[in-house]
């Protein structure tokens, strides 16, 4: 069972899938709130504005990883032919 959750889930993943489950059931709670008309806490939308910018955050080093790797992959073969 370990070794499959290793191969299927890499730790940025998981850290992404958690946090998208947060957001959505946040924002779950704070679409009721505003419906009841209670209206929705400043902590819930600063709680929110956080989930965004570590998901973005972690889709933006995720990229400029991937990009790293691809430009240094290209540089190696550069120098092997």
């Amino acid at each position: 069972m370990n070794n499959l959750f290793d191969k299927v889930f890499s730790v940025n993943e998981m850290k992404l899938s958690v946090l998208v489950i947060i957001f959505f059931i946040s924002s779950v709670f704070a679409l009721t709130m505003y419906v009841t008309g209670k209206g929705i806490t400043d902590n819930l939308l600063t709680f929110l504005i956080t989930l965004i910018c570590a998901i973005t955050g972690i889709n933006a080093m995720n990229m400029t990883k991937d990009s790293i790797t691809i430009f240094k992959e290209k540089a190696k073969n550069t120098k092997a032919e």
